[in-house]
């Protein structure tokens, strides 16, 4: 998901696992108990599951979490009776990608040539044929913007 309806990624902590380089820990944690419901849920919906998987958390701590996370763009939510039920707005993928764009849009708009360069060696050093899929990306690009 891209433009507009993106919710923005204010932060990004390298050194973190997972969601929690962009989420706080009992966000990510929200967010993975709202993505695996196979419907709406509601807060205690939410605190339940996250009791399944051996995390607590008092009610008003998750209803205070869902509701910033509706604040931040990644959930939607309606009344339903006196509660409300949310839904994720962005899937995992789409949240990936996301991070991904608005962390190497800023690392490219400051950093450019040592963003490129560093990525190169880091992919170089991880995994050497995907240096041939970048070549391949760079030449397919070349091509399009020639016609």
């Amino acid at each position: 998901m891209t433009g507009s309806n993106s919710p923005e990624v204010p932060i990004f902590r390298p050194g973190k696992d997972g969601l929690e380089k962009t989420l706080g820990a009992l966000e990510a944690q929200v967010m993975g108990a709202v993505w695996s419901a196979d419907d709406d849920v509601c807060v205690q919906d939410v605190q339940q599951a996250l009791a399944r998987s051996g995390k607590t958390a008092a009610y008003t701590t998750v209803m205070t979490t869902l509701s910033r996370l509706h604040k931040k763009g990644f959930l939607s939510r309606d009344m339903k009776g006196k509660a409300y039920y949310y839904r994720p707005r962005v899937t995992q993928d789409q949240l990936s990608d996301t991070v991904s764009k608005q962390v190497v849009d800023g690392l490219l708009a400051t950093f450019a040539e040592p963003a490129m360069s560093y990525f190169v060696e880091a992919l170089n050093a991880q995994d050497p044929g995907k240096l041939d899929s970048l070549s391949e990306l760079i030449d397919r690009k070349r091509q399009e913007k020639k016609g």
